[in-house]
């Protein structure tokens, strides 16, 4: 006869409890996420908290928690064209990221001059599996296409039909464009949305941005209390905050700024190097 491993026996009542417990704690986280849902500035105000908690304890872990707040923005754009078809979420641009308040703020008073401190881009990789690189995939035929087509993954090795229309792993070409704003680390795509769309699916690839731009003197002129952006030296209103991930993204940028301490690296296209903020 073989040994039989005994059962463990929960009496009643202690089982019952725990499930209790559970429905209870259950009902309470999603009450949680409705209450801050519906309440977008509860949101800003504990994402900032969480900054700072996060700042407190190492500063560099700040990159990581504004990857976190706009991965979900990132995602949709990555879904949209396939789950809603043509055009079917309006671009994302640098110009239009942070609101009207930003915006009339980017450019020098004629209109004419670009006012971001530009940095050598090719000091700069940027990883599509990490970092927040945020393209606009418009075209459902294209979407197809790359996704279908590019990444290592897509490429087999028997000869079959599969390997015909395989790209292969994804490298960067002069059609992809790419800027990248610091110190948050957001990288718009100017030319390449689909391809770029396939290599962050695919988790591969890597980007020399075309421009890198130091954006950080938007905070010395710009802050935000989750509800409104305000001219920080008048004091006056400027624009209504629409979005307040984004609104927190912004203030969470001064707090990278004013630790000074390099939160916030890429890495340089020489490997044992480091740039740095």
């Amino acid at each position: 006869m073989t040994d039989e491993i005994p059962s463990i026996n929960v009496s009643y009542p202690n089982s019952f409890l725990l499930g209790k417990w559970q429905q209870f704690r259950q009902r309470q986280q999603k009450e949680n996420a409705r209450r801050l849902k519906s309440k977008p500035l509860a949101c800003f105000q504990h994402l900032i908290k969480t900054s700072k908690l996060i700042a407190e304890t190492n500063p560099r872990g700040l990159v990581d928690l504004v990857r976190a707040i706009l991965r979900p923005l990132q995602s949709e754009y990555l879904l949209g064209v396939a789950e809603r078809g043509q055009d079917a979420l309006p671009s994302i641009d640098s110009d239009t990221f942070f609101g009207e308040a930003i915006r009339t703020r980017m450019f020098t008073a004629d209109g004419m001059d670009f006012r971001g401190t530009r940095l050598e881009g090719k000091h700069y990789k940027v990883k599509l599996s990490r970092d927040i690189v945020l393209p606009w995939a418009w075209s459902l035929r294209r979407y197809v296409d790359a996704v279908a087509t590019i990444g290592s993954s897509k490429a087999l090795i028997d000869g079959g039909e599969w390997d015909r229309v395989s790209q292969g792993a994804w490298c960067q070409d002069e059609n992809h464009q790419v800027e990248l704003w610091l110190p948050w680390g957001i990288c718009f795509v100017n030319g390449g949305n689909h391809s770029i769309t396939a290599g962050i699916l695919a988790g591969e690839g890597e980007i020399v941005p075309d421009y890198v731009y130091d954006m950080g003197y938007l905070l010395d002129e710009v802050h935000c209390n989750g509800m409104f952006y305000f001219d920080t030296r008048t004091g006056d209103k400027v624009a209504p905050v629409d979005d307040s991930r984004r609104a927190a993204v912004f203030e969470i940028g001064r707090v990278m700024r004013d630790l000074n301490f390099p939160a916030f690296k890429f890495e340089t296209q020489d490997a044992n190097t480091l740039l740095s903020l």
